[in-house]
């Protein structure tokens, strides 16, 4: 199975590696990683790492994992809500958070106009720690 697993993965954290986890169970990941004009309006926008040193973060610790690149996922530089997910058509599933779920929605309408399947949907719940939601954004705004 081939799944799609988008995001930021900006201060790469344990809710990072929880999504990407998840992903892993399912198949060959398709690693979505948002370019940085993708990200002018989120919170604390000004602070996001760079796009190679988000990649390099989620390189880092797919390695450490013993993941290999082309074998059990790739990364691909993503400059819309639609990623790649409306350009390649040999992909069974994405995985979101409840946030991004009306994406994928989207993604799938797209897809089944152009005669595609559409894609499972796999939604998770956030990664909760004694604070709650653990996220990129808590962390750009405590620094």
């Amino acid at each position: 199975m081939k799944i799609i697993a988008s995001g930021t993965f900006d201060r790469f954290h344990e809710g990072h590696k929880y999504f990407l986890e998840e992903a892993f169970k399912r198949g060959h990941v398709m690693i979505g990683l948002c370019a940085d004009t993708m990200l002018t309006k989120k919170v604390c926008a000004e602070k996001i790492y760079p796009y190679e040193k988000r990649k390099n973060d989620l390189t880092d610790y797919l390695t450490s994992k013993g993941y290999i690149y082309g074998k059990d996922y790739i990364i691909e530089r993503i400059e819309d809500k639609f990623g790649f997910a409306d350009d390649v058509k040999d992909i069974d599933a994405i995985l979101v958070t409840p946030e991004v779920r009306k994406n994928a929605e989207e993604i799938n309408e797209v897809r089944k106009a152009k005669g595609w399947n559409t894609l499972d949907i796999v939604e998770i719940s956030f990664l909760r720690d004694e604070k709650g939601v653990i996220s990129s954004t808590k962390l750009r705004q405590l620094e």
